[in-house]
């Protein structure tokens, strides 16, 4: 990941909210966050054109009891163009919110 350390960024998203930029694209990683009322972890990435003003759609959203599993799937489900995300953040540049 250029712009950081991936164990630094990966371990932000357990209490923040994050921003990378890939293929021209930014996309918007909603950290772990818990539903009180659930009772559940979830998460999401939104993608956005050139600002973060330009929201073109939700690329990813998961849940779960747990928040570990939560982070997990986060990084290993394969939702950029058929790869997960260890196998694209060589080529993502980390901004700031």
């Amino acid at each position: 990941m250029e712009a950081g350390k991936i164990t630094e960024f990966i371990d932000n998203l357990t209490i923040q909210d994050e921003m990378v930029r890939y293929k021209g694209n930014l996309y918007y990683f909603y950290g772990i966050r818990f539903d009180e009322e659930r009772h559940l972890y979830y998460t999401s990435v939104d993608k956005f054109r050139n600002n973060i003003n330009e929201f073109e759609r939700e690329i990813y959203r998961y849940e779960s009891t747990d928040m570990s599993d939560c982070l997990d799937h986060l990084l290993e489900d394969k939702y950029w163009d058929g790869k997960c995300f260890y196998e694209v953040e060589k080529f993502m540049k980390w901004v700031d919110c």
